[in-house]
């Protein structure tokens, strides 16, 4: 029998998906022609306004333009008209984010703009709403319908709206070059400023702590040495120090179980040694996307290599613990 629940879950998902699919064909000019609009008025700032739901996401697209490199302000358009007109005054570009593109308030921003060659933009979703003809970019936000069942509550039309505004910073992000560590220098605590600051240097086990063998050893001097050193890693090296190749904890068990005599197989029939590596100065996110998206499957620990010198080693499980999720 058919879940009720399941078909609604699924029914939405369908109707703001088709939204978005058809925005995709008409819409990228439109934010290209935005984006235009607000680098040409730069240093200026922006505004990002808007009445109801759309005021809550132009409160999200303001946080998010400001994240990376667009100084943005958001207002309640109902608010301006009592005592936020001085900061807009000097704007150089207004976002309007509406859905019927009417009442007084939009009307009276509108003219105030215009009077002061302040740069306008809508997201609208009525393009016949009479402010249009007077905005200097129009990005169509129309929806066939909303994703309720009788196609009153803003939903689609919201989700658009947002989708539209995200399109535009990403533009705007990608013209200034803004990088990763741009972006980390304004969000330097929790799960972001983990990723973003904070480089493998800082939480990898030491040389100390390290388990290191010769390739002559034998497996049962590796089993020893990787239970006194639990950091998930062996390094093989020759006489003179130099990097021949590692041996994970997966290699140990797979050589416990195969191997009938660990005094007469040497590390050299068991270790890895291609290994895949990194840096002591790369970001923890680089390090987590490294294991992670390894083939056939993760790797649990990395060796830190510098110069071809083994500096420490790194475990998925370190990451996770680093890196709030």
């Amino acid at each position: 029998m058919t879940d009720p629940l399941v078909e609604r879950a699924k029914a939405v998902l369908d109707t703001e998906r088709q939204a978005l699919e058809t925005a995709a064909g008409r819409a990228p000019e439109q934010v290209a022609a935005a984006a235009r609009l607000i680098l040409e008025r730069e240093p200026a700032d922006v505004v990002i306004t808007g009445v109801g739901k759309s005021g809550h996401i132009a409160h999200k697209l303001a946080a998010t333009f400001s994240s990376v490199g667009t100084r943005t302000h958001f207002y309640w358009t109902s608010e301006m008209f009592h005592g936020d007109l001085g900061a807009v005054d000097q704007a150089g570009v207004v976002i309007i984010i509406s859905k019927s593109g009417s009442g007084a308030d939009i009307a009276q921003l509108i003219d105030f703009c215009s009077h002061r060659g302040i740069g306008l933009i809508g997201i609208i979703s009525d393009t016949h709403s009479p402010i249009v003809p007077k905005l200097d970019v129009l990005i169509d936000a129309s929806v066939q319908q909303e994703a309720d069942p009788e196609g009153f509550v803003p939903t689609t039309s919201t989700t658009l709206a947002l989708a539209l505004g995200d399109a535009l910073a990403v533009c705007l992000m990608e013209q200034r070059g803004f990088t990763s560590t741009d972006f980390a220098k304004f969000h330097p605590n929790g799960a972001l400023g983990a990723r973003l600051n904070r480089t493998v240097r800082d939480i990898m086990a030491p040389p100390a702590d390290i388990p290191r063998l010769r390739p002559d050893q034998s497996v049962r001097d590796l089993a020893i040495e990787m239970s006194r050193h639990p950091t998930g890693l062996a390094v093989v090296h020759d006489e003179a120090g130099a990097l021949l190749g590692v041996v994970s904890d997966g290699d140990l068990r797979r050589a416990l179980t195969e191997v009938s005599d660990l005094s007469d197989t040497h590390v050299q029939e068991v270790m890895t040694t291609d290994p895949t590596m990194i840096e002591p100065d790369a970001l923890l996110a680089h390090a987590l996307a490294v294991m992670e998206g390894h083939q056939p499957g993760a790797i649990s620990a990395l060796p830190v290599v510098s110069d071809g010198e083994v500096l420490g080693v790194v475990t998925i499980h370190q990451l996770h613990r680093e890196i709030p999720s």
